[in-house]
């Protein structure tokens, strides 16, 4: 009986973590849909929190970055992506502080 409910509950929490996990993947597309409404303006809002060279708000842009990526890679437009992402990069060579966290998040040329 206990070995019942007690597989029974394992159920339930797998049954739980995937209806999240599908949640979140779907949330995911709906953000990654709004960005692909208005790229321009994304990659605008990428500059802005880069142009207060504060440190601390490259993290936002580095954010949009990768929601970017990840958003040109399901276009299958990832070569404008790279070459926006270089352009970037050599603009804002100075920053180390920013280049340090797109190579963290894996946003290299």
């Amino acid at each position: 009986m206990r070995a019942q409910r007690e597989r029974r509950d394992a159920e339930q929490r797998e049954r739980d973590r995937v209806r999240r996990e599908r949640s979140a993947a779907a949330a995911r597309q709906r953000h990654l849909d709004t960005l692909a409404v208005d790229q321009p303006a994304a990659w605008q809002r990428v500059d802005e929190p880069i142009a207060t060279k504060r440190p601390r708000e490259y993290d936002t842009a580095v954010q949009l970055l990768v929601d970017l990526r990840e958003l040109s890679d399901r276009d299958g437009d990832s070569s404008s992506f790279r070459h926006r992402l270089a352009e970037l990069r050599a603009v804002h060579a100075r920053k180390p502080s920013l280049l340090e966290r797109l190579n963290l998040a894996g946003l290299d040329t």
